[in-house]
């Protein structure tokens, strides 16, 4: 089954459902820095990006539930860069300000930077999410999510210092942990 016609289908019988008196509705923009874990020739890195921007729309159909979507773009370098969009759900602890949220985000990686010594590839790579996070207000909250996919070769570099029998060496993205922070407005 197709996750985008589940995702809105989830949305649309919340906001449908007479029976749910605590609905709200919420937009809003998020900032996500974020530090990547790749993994080159049995090498990790690790890199720091604070480019990630997003628009935000949050849906709550009872006290303890939200349901987030996020398009926006993630900037961390030619190799992986991209508009990504995400399907999020928010769990509060109890009567907290606190909260559980797992969902997924799809990164479409831009690619196509090829060049004599390696490149990215154009694809697209759907990522599971789960962490934590802290509503401070109305308006103003901040979350911890780590991120992780099966799909993960994105770039490629070529040795060519070994002619003739030149070697190709992949580049995996073993995880993302991002910090979002998020400013949104009630509309409902």
């Amino acid at each position: 089954m197709n996750k985008y016609f589940v995702i809105a289908s989830l949305l649309l019988s919340s906001l449908l459902s007479p029976s749910i008196k605590s609905q709200s509705l919420k937009l809003g923009f998020r900032v996500e820095p974020g530090i990547l874990f790749s993994q080159q020739n049995n090498e990790s890195s690790t890199s720091f990006s604070p480019y990630g921007l997003y628009l935000t729309t949050l849906f709550t159909p009872i006290d303890w539930l939200s349901l987030e979507i996020r398009p926006g773009f993630f900037l961390a370098g030619e190799d992986y860069s991209g508009s990504e969009i995400g399907a999020f759900m928010r769990l509060n602890i109890l009567a907290t300000n606190y909260y559980f949220t797992t969902g997924l985000n799809n990164h479409f990686n831009s690619g196509g930077n090829d060049h004599n010594s390696g490149g990215s590839y154009k694809k697209e790579m759907l990522y599971k999410g789960i962490g934590v996070g802290y509503q401070k207000d109305s308006k103003f909250g901040i979350d911890l999510i780590y991120y992780w996919t099966n799909n993960n070769v994105y770039a490629y570099s070529i040795d060519n210092y070994s002619h003739p029998n030149s070697r190709i060496y992949y580049k995996q993205m073993t995880g993302i942990l991002k910090l979002g922070f998020s400013l949104s407005w009630e509309l409902l």
